[in-house]
């Protein structure tokens, strides 16, 4: 009698019992790479439309604001272009939740004092030590620049 080539059963539960026990040993890492993954793309979009806006200030010579006070989705206006974070990320309080490019792609609001009031983006982060965020500082001229930090 002929014996088939193969894994017995024991062999095979063997190696699923590793193979899972090495996903539970990857897996709060896979959760705080999305995270960190999420925050990245929520602060990438938010510059994003302000560079956006500033352009269009720029070429279309006027004024152009952008709002983050919205709680749902809506659709950007010719003088108004909206923002909401994607996913888990949240825009701290106490950050700005407006800001108007002027035709010179200034920031309008000179008296607001943009240069100490950035745009701070969370990572939601169900744990208040890990909470990873990014500073979104624009310039009076317009400029952005992007630093991180924790919320």
């Amino acid at each position: 009698m002929k014996r088939s080539q193969g894994f017995t059963l024991v062999e095979l539960m063997v190696t699923i019992a590793v193979l899972a026990i090495i996903a539970m040993m990857a897996a709060p890492s896979f959760g705080n790479m999305l995270l960190k993954q999420n925050l990245n793309r929520s602060t990438q979009d938010l510059v994003s439309t302000l560079n956006a806006a500033r352009s269009t200030a720029v070429l279309e010579r006027r004024e152009v604001t952008v709002d983050l006070s919205k709680t749902d989705q809506t659709a950007d206006t010719a003088e108004t272009r909206y923002w909401l974070p994607k996913g888990e990320a949240v825009l701290k309080s106490g950050s700005p939740t407006s800001i108007t490019f002027q035709l010179s792609g200034a920031v309008k609001d000179h008296a607001a004092n943009i240069d100490t009031k950035p745009f701070v983006i969370c990572d939601g982060n169900s744990e208040p030590t890990k909470v990873k965020s990014k500073a979104i500082n624009v310039s009076l001229m317009g400029t952005i620049n992007i630093d991180e930090g924790t919320c």
